[in-house]
């Protein structure tokens, strides 16, 4: 390994690049130290075994870590039932057969939140001299979904099957909105070709945060491919570890009118809402005169209930007369 002495005067000379000459060095000690350490502790962890496993050789593994790839050298043990085991990868909370180090793992997952896998690969290696491809980063986040939705599946049976209320805020407002909806995508390598990612959000009201600039307040967010029952299961275990629910005095659950977001009422409680966009497009489709829908959709949003019973009334009746004069006139 090269020295501080020798790194200094190789700086000297060319100073251009000396973050990452220094950087390097420093990677360069980090991976001796960390071999170093680990293998002592493989030394380490043998007297402890348990009784009847039995040392059978030595394997060597590599690892991508946050600070370069190392290379390690520990014991493979044989169980009595004749299983086999490899003490410091689960000392080190390593995956079986993984070769990405638990601090790496985490980095690449937690950018998956936010990047493409693609675009995770390529911040990785802007920063780093080395890096994980963007289908190990696919593969990595993968592993994390699937661990919580098993988790979250003994949950949703132990509340809706066991009656098993999971531990609460207990938390209770005046009022929920609850929205939600679906959007379609693609699906590669699958039998079906596409499928509806269904997002749901749910809030406490509007919160402004500089002059005509509004954030939600207290937003909680939840998606999934599954089907409505499913999703709202979810979705209302998720509220219930934060709201106690049956303290809130209204909650509303808004949507585009789908039969599954309509669903959230029925398992939710409270008024269902069709969102302003479809509301004013159901309005056109149903009235034949764009002063009335602006008239109608004016008094839905600003919650003035008889006026829009009395103009969907008057229109009705209008529709009505319209169509008996029109048979009328056939008949004459």
């Amino acid at each position: 390994m090269e020295k501080v002495a020798e790194l200094r005067e190789k700086l000297k000379d060319d100073t251009e690049k000396w973050e990452e000459e220094i950087f390097r060095f420093a990677c360069v000690f980090a991976q001796a130290l960390a071999k170093d350490v680990l293998e002592k502790l493989d030394n380490e962890l043998m007297p402890g075994r348990d009784d009847g496993m039995k040392v059978i050789g030595f394997k060597e593994h590599w690892l991508t870590t946050i600070f370069g790839d190392i290379r390690i050298r520990r014991r493979l043990y044989r169980g009595k039932e004749g299983n086999y085991r490899f003490l410091l990868d689960e000392k080190m909370n390593l995956e079986k057969g993984s070769h990405v180090s638990p601090g790496m793992k985490k980095l690449a997952v937690v950018a998956s939140t936010r990047y493409t896998f693609r675009e995770v690969e390529q911040n990785i290696k802007a920063i780093f001299p080395w890096g994980i491809s963007h289908s190990t980063v696919h593969n990595l986040a993968g592993k994390v979904a699937d661990s919580y939705t098993a988790e979250e599946e003994k949950e949703v049976n132990a509340l809706f099957e066991d009656g098993v209320i999971p531990e609460s805020e207990d938390k209770a407002v005046p009022y929920l909105m609850v929205e939600a909806d679906g959007v379609s995508v693609a699906l590669q390598r699958e039998e079906e070709r596409r499928a509806e990612v269904k997002v749901g959000i749910a809030h406490e009201g509007w919160q402004e945060i500089s002059k005509e600039r509004y954030k939600l307040k207290e937003k909680s967010v939840y998606s999934g491919i599954m089907n409505g029952d499913r999703f709202w299961q979810g979705f209302s275990l998720t509220l219930a570890k934060k709201y106690d629910l049956s303290q809130i005095a209204k909650i509303i659950v808004g949507g585009d009118g789908a039969p599954w977001v309509k669903k959230g009422v029925d398992m939710l409680g409270g008024l269902y809402e069709l969102d302003r966009f479809h509301l004013k497009r159901a309005l056109h489709r149903g009235l034949d005169s764009d002063s009335l829908v602006v008239e109608v959709y004016q008094a839905c949003i600003i919650g003035e209930i008889d006026k829009v019973d009395r103009l969907l009334t008057g229109a009705q009746e209008k529709a009505a007369g319209d169509k008996a004069k029109e048979i009328m006139k056939l008949r004459a």
